[in-house]
């Protein structure tokens, strides 16, 4: 018998199964996938075949009640029934696995968190670069001092025809994660929403995608204090998304930038490093140039782990195509093995909801610093969002 009797739900036309969600529990010894839950008939049968789950319920309460699992996957990418499932499944004392962003606000994920404390169990969010072999070889890097003293975070948003806030909101939250994982906690936090060049107001303001908080603009540049990885302060953060400047995700993620060096991270489920010699970039300088850098454990044309030129999974790639299912299935389950250690050993999941509560709170921030027009600490007292208070 399995140790976890595992659900998933999912709602078919209103963010369907997320990242690849509803395979997340398949193959893992000691799941077993016992029931799925969505509304629409045919994405329920769907559903029901890529998991092999016996038993598929149209409603996700009745689900959790007859089958009183002990661990759910909340899959729908929209966030407006998110914190109505989590309490849901919490309540029957299952822990979970999550679609990011966690919530649409902070009000939201502190509810979340309430159901979950209160039930005792554990939630973990689909933040798969937090535990990607080349995010963890990079963290290792820096602790390492190969770039000396970590002193600046850039990071980029996908700046497709989501730039600005709901990039920000959708892939951000990735984004942001990771500034943390680097630069731990953020102090202070100044931003500008911009629609072209000129500052957004509440006339601006617009229903978001994907049922995500309101937006305004088609491009945001923010900029944050943290605390650093020693606690001592110094690291600055910066974070920039415009609508159309992006190829893919050549541009999605990271710069770390040292008092001796710089390292490049970036893509998605595909990830590259790549390290320069110097804190500053200086063109035509001897030596200037970007070397990629190898994962240990991670071979060249590792397609699931590495980052592959021309794999088609980028507008600029011409190449093979790769099966993105597959991908999200192994990033998902370096996180879902971390939610059952963490369950087996009491601790706190590598991709916490209080993780990714802190990651959403540097979201609201900037909208709150742009709204208040300067520069705020964090954390933020205010749990609603900024334009509603605007």
């Amino acid at each position: 018998m399995s140790t976890y009797r595992a659900a998933v739900l999912g709602h078919t036309g209103r963010g369907n199964y997320g990242h690849g969600l509803d395979i997340a529990f398949v193959g893992i010894p000691d799941i077993e996938v016992v029931a799925v839950a969505d509304l629409d008939p045919a994405g329920r049968a769907q559903a029901q075949a890529r998991t092999a789950a016996p038993r598929a319920y149209a409603d996700y309460r009745t689900l959790l009640a007859e089958e009183r699992p002990n661990l759910v996957a909340v899959a729908p990418r929209f966030v407006g029934q998110r914190l109505a499932m989590v309490e849901a499944a919490a309540a029957v004392g299952a822990h979970l696995y999550v679609e990011k962003p966690l919530a649409a606000t902070l009000a939201e994920a502190d509810a979340m968190l309430a159901a979950c404390a209160r039930a005792g169990v554990k939630l973990a969010v689909a933040h798969q670069g937090r535990l990607h072999p080349v995010t963890l070889h990079a963290l290792d890097l820096v602790r390492q001092g190969a770039i000396g003293r970590l002193r600046l975070i850039r990071g980029y948003g996908k700046m497709d025809a989501r730039g600005g806030g709901q990039d920000l909101m959708i892939l951000g939250t990735h984004v942001l994660d990771q500034m943390r994982l680097f630069g731990g906690d953020a102090a202070w936090v100044s931003a500008e929403l911009l629609d072209g060049a000129r500052l957004t107001t509440q006339a601006d303001v617009r229903p978001g995608d994907e049922e995500i908080a309101p937006i305004a603009g088609n491009g945001l540049r923010a900029t944050f204090g943290f605390v650093g990885p020693n606690g001592a302060g110094g690291v600055v953060g910066l974070f920039e998304s415009f609508a159309h400047l992006g190829r893919g995700e050549e541009l999605f993620g990271l710069d770390l930038v040292g008092e001796a060096g710089q390292l490049s991270l970036r893509g998605g489920l595909t990830k590259r490093l790549l390290r320069y010699p110097r804190p500053y970039v200086i063109p035509g300088m001897e030596g200037d140039r970007w070397e990629p850098v190898a994962t240990p454990g991670v071979a060249p044309g590792d397609v699931p782990d590495a980052w592959l030129p021309n794999t088609g999974l980028s507008d600029a790639g011409q190449g093979s195509r790769i099966d993105e299912r597959a991908l999200f299935q192994r990033a998902n389950q370096r996180l879902v093995r971390d939610l059952l250690d963490a369950i087996a050993h009491d601790r706190e999941p590598a991709s916490s909801g209080e993780r990714a509560r802190a990651a959403l709170e540097l979201i609201q921030a900037i909208t709150a610093a742009h709204v208040q027009g300067g520069r705020i600490a964090l954390p933020l007292a205010a749990r609603t969002h900024p334009w509603a208070r605007a």
